[in-house]
């Protein structure tokens, strides 16, 4: 068994030291801008409840909205081909119907629309890139499991490749306080293991808590822990955030045992998180695994929580 003091220099990292004020230079969480946000869509509802948080940020921040509709190509395989062009067409203005409320949701916001053919993350990835993008912000469905399957390798692209934070309205958020609550983050949860990735989003954190004024709350999670792990996870909680962030209210640190996911989304229920922000690990040095991600931790909170959920690829 880990001593107290192997566990609490197993879990530190140079990181936390930074975070705070040092000579010439500003901590992490002020140097978090907001300049450009793309706005992901596919016209549906799902969509529709996450371009409100969109909207609140980028007026936050003075930021510019870039809002994107990837066109896929069209196959109806049920569908005689004569008819294929009819329902192109349909398509084709239904597409612009919607576009024209997008402008009218974006009036007054510096904002421009996006409409590129092909695949979708290739889309958003080069859109990321040319634009400088710092915020994606999109929606999930609610998926079969089979479609969960399906949408695993889009999913792992988002959630793991992309260079910026993303902001993930999940199906469980309910539609009615989509917009309301797009205004008022009262409490945020940030969950961390410790690990780099995980405390890439630390800054994030401080960062919302600081701009909505808002209640932090840490917590780590332990399946297997004894009392004196538990007790050095508390600690070292307490140094994710730094003295000189001068937060409005004294970051509360939970440590629970049990399954990350699972306790990540009772924790955000019992205390009625807002926003809920987590690291997620890169996919980079295994760019050609095929994995289930469906079943990991960060799809898990964010297709089950009921608040958005902020991913930071570490």
């Amino acid at each position: 068994m880990k001593s107290t003091n192997e566990y609490h220099e197993q879990f530190q990292s140079p990181g936390l030291a930074s975070w705070g004020n040092m000579a010439g230079h500003l901590p992490a969480y002020a140097q978090i801008a907001f300049k450009n946000i793309l706005f992901a869509t596919d016209f549906s509802s799902t969509a529709e409840s996450a371009l409100p948080y969109a909207v609140e940020i980028a007026r936050r921040s003075g930021a510019t909205i870039h809002a994107v509709h990837v066109v896929r190509p069209d196959i109806y395989p049920l569908v005689p081909p004569s008819e294929w062009p009819k329902i192109a067409q349909e398509e084709k203005d239904f597409r612009e119907a919607k576009k024209n409320q997008l402008e009218r949701e974006l009036q007054g916001l510096p904002h421009e629309f996006l409409m590129p053919e092909g695949d979708v993350f290739q889309n958003l990835a080069n859109i990321i890139e040319d634009k400088s993008i710092d915020l994606l912000v999109l929606g999930t469905h609610r998926r079969t499991r089979m479609e969960k399957v399906l949408l695993g390798s889009v999913a792992e692209k988002i959630f793991r490749q992309a260079t910026c934070a993303v902001l993930t309205v999940g199906p469980a958020v309910p539609s009615k306080a989509s917009r309301a609550g797009a205004t008022e983050l009262n409490r945020i949860l940030y969950a961390t293991d410790f690990s780099p990735e995980s405390l890439a989003a630390a800054p994030y954190a401080i960062y919302f808590a600081k701009e909505y004024q808002a209640e932090l709350i840490l917590m780590h999670s332990i399946q297997n822990a004894e009392p004196d792990q538990v007790d050095s996870a508390y600690d070292t909680l307490r140094d994710v955030v730094p003295a000189a962030a001068d937060l409005e209210f004294k970051p509360r640190c939970i440590v629970e045992r049990g399954a990350p996911e699972n306790m990540i989304l009772r924790v955000a229920a019992w205390h009625d998180a807002d926003l809920i922000i987590l690291g997620a690990r890169s996919g980079q040095e295994h760019p050609m695994a095929i994995t289930h991600f469906f079943n990991s931790i960060a799809y898990k909170v964010v297709t089950e929580a009921a608040c958005p959920v902020l991913t930071v690829r570490g």
